[in-house]
């Protein structure tokens, strides 16, 4: 009976209108999710360090729940069998367990700006292009309600990091996000190996490093433009985040006078 129950509402269902790439419901998740992001930052900007380092905690919790209790839930709608392309070997997969070491432990607080960024450009890549959640599900399945959720959570700690003054940028800094997309290069490269019984670039293609997913582009070109394009978006970020500050400063200036 429970089985019954519980397999009925985590069922992929099908409904007369899909989510296609920019259709209504497509818009719909990325808006909420921004709306949701944006009314979290401004509730928490004037707010006590307690305050918003419990809020972080509470998102890094989070993450780590809907990640996590998915891969008990997958077996109840995919008739006992778990997706593997789930595993870690994603960047933003990648991210649960990077987020939770994070904020939980003070050892990796050196690597706490570069997840901030990977945390804001990773599922921001997935919102413009949600390439899993796109087809004939409907839209208001656990399938696609958890995947937008997920990457809602991870852009949201990311966001928040910064809007919270929790990580203060450093240009000066940028080559640790560098490193960090190198080595979830080379992880992914082992999942990509390990994990692919048709060989490289015919099964699972994390971090879309082996040509599968885009394949007018070289091989062998893959992995570099993938580094290349991701620290690129980091350095937007980088970017962006100055220019902010100077527009703020510029305005306080013309405020006084």
């Amino acid at each position: 009976m429970m089985r019954e129950f519980l397999t009925e509402l985590f069922r992929t269902r099908e409904e007369p209108f899909d989510i296609t790439l920019f259709s209504v419901w497509h818009i719909g998740y990325a808006a909420v999710i921004f709306a949701a992001i944006l009314t979290a930052a401004r509730l928490l900007r004037a707010r006590e360090p307690a305050v918003k380092k419990r809020a972080l905690d509470t998102v890094a919790v989070l993450v780590a729940v809907v990640y996590v209790a998915d891969f008990f839930i997958q077996p109840l709608f995919r008739d006992g069998m778990m997706n593997v392309d789930k595993l870690p070997f994603h960047i933003c997969t990648l991210l649960c367990p990077v987020i939770a070491f994070t904020q939980f432990s003070p050892r990796f607080s050196a690597i706490k700006e570069p997840v901030a960024f990977l945390s804001i450009i990773a599922p921001l890549m997935y919102l413009v292009y949600p390439g899993s959640a796109l087809g004939s599900e409907s839209p208001f399945c656990y399938e696609i309600i958890q995947t937008f959720v997920y990457h809602g959570l991870v852009l949201a700690y990311g966001v928040l990091l910064l809007t919270t003054k929790t990580v203060v940028p450093r240009i000066k800094n940028a080559y640790r996000a560098l490193v960090g997309i190198c080595l979830t290069v080379l992880w992914a490269s082992f999942g990509n190996a390990v994990y692919s019984p048709e060989g490289w670039g015919r099964g699972y293609d994390w971090f879309f490093i082996t040509g599968k997913t885009f394949p007018f582009i070289p091989q062998v070109l893959m992995p570099f433009v993938v580094v290349g394009c991701t620290f690129g978006m980091v350095l937007i970020i980088y970017g962006l985040y100055y220019l902010v500050i100077l527009l703020q400063k510029k305005y306080e200036k013309k405020k006084r006078y």
